[in-house]
């Protein structure tokens, strides 16, 4: 029975897991070699002493997008802010990928 729960608990997180993987970060040349389409400008705000990545991955988890690239980073000294703008984009598949990512299942 605990082996069966178990199981079911485990399928249960790794679904809900990649029904919700957020934007991952790429480099803005990586553009050039796929097909990506602009989807959203974000500016994402936080403490002056927080990591950079760290605010820009929070400030987009749960966006519709699969990656994001960092256009700017600027600080407000005055106000301790330190304010990051991103894009997002989404990536459309070739009928190549489709095929190789179907016979993997």
């Amino acid at each position: 029975m605990k082996k069966g729960l178990s199981t079911a608990l485990f399928v249960l997180s790794f679904l809900s897991f990649h029904a919700s993987a957020a934007p991952e970060l790429i480099a803005k040349s990586t553009l050039e070699f796929g097909d990506f389409e602009e989807t959203a400008n974000v500016e994402i705000q936080g403490d002056i002493q927080e990591d950079v990545l760290r605010l820009a991955e929070r400030g987009v988890e749960k966006e519709e997008a699969d990656y994001f690239v960092i256009d700017q980073v600027s600080e407000d000294t005055k106000k301790d802010l330190l304010v990051v703008s991103v894009t997002l984009y989404r990536e459309h598949t070739t009928d190549t990928q489709k095929s190789i990512e179907a016979r993997l299942g």
